[in-house]
């Protein structure tokens, strides 16, 4: 049996990786206008692709910077608060789980050993799968709101 502890526990660990995306968010506020760091970092990428599959994805988010720029600030903070309010949490936690992946992709991080140990995406791609398949937004936030209030009381 599951515990209200555990329960907690998600929702610490949700409104922590939320506030991660918020703040990530927040950073990159300035894409909006100009799209001269992620034109940067996307160079640095196709410089050094992993493999084909790569070289492939970040030629085509290239060409598409001015979309993937907005995008990113609109997913980070979005996603974010959803995480961090719990509401629609699986949904959140899914969407969150494929923007790190793409980023952790295009970056060819996650094919380095050093991926593994140290500082990176890695533990972001563990929590988000917990988040979506723990029922992370039933504790401390509006997703367990919603579905008490919309519970009904046992017949007497």
């Amino acid at each position: 049996m599951v515990t209200r502890g555990f329960f907690a526990l998600l929702a610490f660990l949700r409104i922590a990786a939320g506030l991660s995306l918020l703040t990530s968010g927040l950073q990159k506020l300035a894409w909006f206008g100009s799209t001269t760091s992620l034109d940067q970092k996307l160079a640095d990428w196709a410089q050094h692709p992993a493999n084909g599959m790569v070289a492939k994805y970040v030629a085509f988010a290239t060409a598409h910077h001015g979309l993937f720029a907005r995008l990113v600030v609109l997913g980070e903070l979005s996603l974010g608060a959803l995480l961090i309010l719990g509401f629609l949490t699986p949904l959140a936690a899914l969407l969150a789980f494929a923007m790190v992946l793409q980023f952790q992709l295009a970056s060819a991080q996650i094919f380095s050993m050093g991926y593994l140990r140290g500082q990176s995406g890695l533990a972001y791609l563990l929590i988000y799968p917990v988040l979506f398949f723990g029922r992370a937004g039933t504790a401390f936030g509006v997703d367990g709101m919603l579905s008490r209030r919309g519970a009904k009381p046992p017949a007497p």
